[in-house]
């Protein structure tokens, strides 16, 4: 078998050159499930896996992958009836939005007796000669990236018409292949049971991206269609929808160095960066979100410490950004400890000093690596602005609810194939959904507090790089002067607006462009000021997005021939699989993790406080030595959570871990702070993915939640 190393031929793997030689521990990649290579079978099937290609994935719909669903991040079908195992944090948000401070259900935990998206991956079809057809070498960047934009349109329309289905156009290595994915998609996915806090999300931002982890992250929604079986909107005559496979959850649980598959939506990696893209993370782009984040949180925190109100309304944005920043903090610890830009730049200066290679060669990798590095430079000059503009209009905050409705009335007047992807006839569903949700995760004095802040980071710029808007109304104001006119100018602009009433949003949402100026609201007054400036913040993304991709092909494949290996692509998004094993690692010299953690543990962690306020039911059946169903005699007590060995990132959180047989036995929710580099380099000596074990998880609905609904319809009461 080879080495992760061998396997990938990814830069910064060789680069950082960390693998180890060992037995199976991991294979370093994400591979979509319908592409799976024949040696990547071998291996899987010589570590233990029982499951042949066909069982993996079909395009009848009935193996394991077939059962995996993506809800924002990954879930599982694991009932006959429609049921979905997730995470307790991906359904974190809608449980938010049904609290209030007198039923917190955030606190309380949800159990329903008796809404969400869910993408169904139907079948995958490889487009790349249609995409590439239409660019050509003569083109500025801006224009391949809006003839590539257009072509995917197209070729999407093309799929979409006369069927009720969802397309994706995915770009692979760099955009040197594109692959066209079909979704069934369900618009009525609910609900059905997340437990407390204090066991889903026991150990709060303490415990997270941390080990040992103690947290019950698991919860369990459900996807609806109409009567006839076709998706539908949300409707009380909607019946359970009944896919074609669901995953046979197992209370057997894995052993140490067991074979284990999982299968989900992970978002993005970045393995195949030059040192100028990994120079932009460690000197820009990682601090300076920190230091925003961070005092986005400590904002958040002073309101939800005033009011109980706010605590509810904001926890679903002040978690995301907590997530956000510590991830950024412990790759900004790895960038250093791995010294992963030095170690490029070594690398590339080998590559172009390197002894026997022909001059035309050589000075092909100069002008690559010059390209890049011209590229990089362009986008520098506005990174910060750019940072502050996109945090301030984010769809979470008012004004990004202002420029969402205004930005609508613009593109509604253009033929649909002409309009930004994201406000195309398609997905104004997904649209008006966004702006129907946004009351309930708003609270005004945090969303003042937090928008007042990033007028003063734009007021901060410098001269020519501010925002228009602001530096002509608070031209040469400062101190006092400038503290006033601020307070005025957000008492003006939050007492004349009206959306916060969903109604109203859904009302201007339908106004064409005059009518809605002539509203009179002061914050969409302010979105189309904003407009302009805004558009032009999205190009130059555009124009660095399509200069990277006429480069980033002929650089993997120029670092995949240097190494005599074929890559693996990056995760965009896209459905994948990967394998690995139960184990733990050392994180640092005389220091060792086990693989998993116990209820013993749990108890040990309780300190009658936030986010140690353990369950007293749980405190007393650790105390009680609980010998029930779910306790595991090799491990002496019931198991709670699991390392594996897994290649993973952010978007494979609720990811089945499934068995050698395809069963479900844990639910992925984490990964552990020293491998959070694994974005950019991947360790397999240290990086490990967080599982909650499904016997913890069918302990928690029966021992502590009395979920009897939710164990029967699993077979397993």
């Amino acid at each position: 078998m080879k080495s992760a190393c061998a396997i990938t031929g990814a830069p910064l793997c060789i680069l950082v050159c960390l693998c180890l030689a060992s037995a199976l521990m991991a294979a370093e990649g994400m591979w979509p499930p319908y592409d799976i290579t024949d040696q990547v079978l071998r291996d899987m099937q010589n570590a233990g896996l029982e499951l042949g290609r066909d069982e993996i994935w079909n395009e009848a719909g009935t193996g394991v992958a077939n059962a995996v669903v993506s809800v924002g991040a990954t879930g599982a079908f694991v009932s006959p009836e429609g049921l979905i195992l997730t995470n307790q944090h991906v359904a974190y948000g809608a449980v938010q939005r049904i609290s209030t401070s007198e039923k917190n259900y955030i606190e309380d935990g949800y159990l329903a007796r008796t809404r969400y998206r869910a993408y169904i991956l139907l079948g995958s079809e490889a487009v790349t000669d249609r995409v590439l057809s239409a660019v050509d070498e003569s083109m500025s960047p801006l224009e391949r990236y809006n003839a590539i934009e257009r072509r995917t349109k197209e070729i999407i329309e093309e799929a979409e018409r006369g069927r009720d289905v969802y397309c994706e156009v995915s770009a692979f290595y760099g955009g040197a292949k594109y692959v066209l994915d079909t979704y069934t998609r369900l618009r009525d996915v609910r609900v059905v049971y997340v437990p407390a806090r204090a066991v889903g999300e026991y150990g709060g931002d303490i415990d997270n991206w941390m080990w040992p982890r103690h947290a019950g992250d698991f919860s369990f929604l459900r996807a609806y269609v109409g009567p006839d079986g076709r998706p539908a909107d949300y409707s009380e005559d909607n019946v359970p929808y009944r896919p074609r496979r669901y995953l046979q959850v197992s209370r057997e649980g894995l052993r140490e160095g067991d074979f284990g598959l999982i299968v989900g939506f992970p978002g993005r990696t970045s393995r195949y960066l030059t040192s100028y893209g990994l120079a932009r993370y460690e000197g820009f782009l990682l601090p300076e979100r920190i230091r925003l984040y961070a005092e986005m949180i400590r904002l958040l925190e002073e309101e939800s410490r005033a009011d109980p109100e706010a605590a509810v309304r904001v926890a679903s944005r002040m978690k995301g950004i907590n997530n956000r920043l510590k991830k950024d903090r412990g790759l900004l610890e790895g960038f250093k400890r791995f010294h992963l830009v030095e170690r490029q730049r070594d690398v590339e200066r080998r590559m172009l000093e390197a002894p026997g290679v022909a001059a035309e060669e050589a000075a092909r990798r100069g002008r690559l690596l010059a390209e890049f590095e011209e590229a990089y430079a362009r986008r520098a000059e506005y990174d910060m602005k750019d940072l502050v503009m996109s945090l301030m209009l984010g769809r979470g905050s008012m004004l990004g609810q202002a420029l969402t409705i205004y930005k609508w009335s613009v593109e509604k007047q253009k033929p649909d194939m002409e309009r930004d992807p994201d406000y195309m006839d398609r997905e104004v569903i997904n649209l008006k959904r966004k702006l129907s949700l946004f009351e309930r995760g708003y609270h005004e004095r945090s969303d003042r507090r937090i928008f007042e802040m990033l007028i003063r980071e734009a007021l901060a710029l410098p001269e020519g790089h501010r925002m228009r808007v602001f530096d002509d109304l608070m031209a040469g104001r400062s101190g006092r002067d400038l503290d006033a006119f601020l307070g005025v100018f957000l008492d003006e602009l939050y007492g004349n607006t009206r959306l916060a009433d969903p109604a109203e949003c859904m009302r201007m949402f339908d106004l064409s462009r005059d009518e809605l100026t002539a509203e009179g609201d002061y914050f969409i007054a302010l979105a189309a000021k904003l407009y302009d400036e805004n558009e032009e913040r999205l190009e130059r993304d555009k124009v660095f997005e399509g200069a990277l991709n006429a480069l980033a092909p002929e650089w993997i494949e120029m670092m995949a021939a240097e190494r005599g290996v074929e890559p693996y692509a990056d995760a965009n998004g896209t459905m994948r699989v990967n394998y690995g094993v139960v184990r733990g690692y050392s994180p640092r010299d005389a220091v060792h993790y086990g693989a998993y953690t116990t209820l013993a543990g749990v108890a040990e962690k309780h300190t009658g406080e936030p986010p140690f306020d353990c369950p007293a039911r749980l405190l007393e059946l650790a105390a009680g030595g609980y010998r029930g169903t779910y306790y595991d005699p090799e491990i002496g007590d019931v198991p709670v959570d699991l390392l594996t060995t897994h290649d993973s990132t952010n978007g494979n959180s609720g990811s089945p871990l499934i068995n050698a047989r395809g069963e479900v036995v844990g639910c992925l929710f984490d990964g552990n702070y020293e491998s959070l580099t694994a974005d950019f380099a991947f360790r397999e000596d240290i990086t490990r993915s967080i599982h909650v074990d499904m016997r913890y998880i069918l302990f928690i609905a029966e021992e502590v939640d009395h979920a009897d609904n939710v164990l029967e319809e699993l077979g397993v009461r």
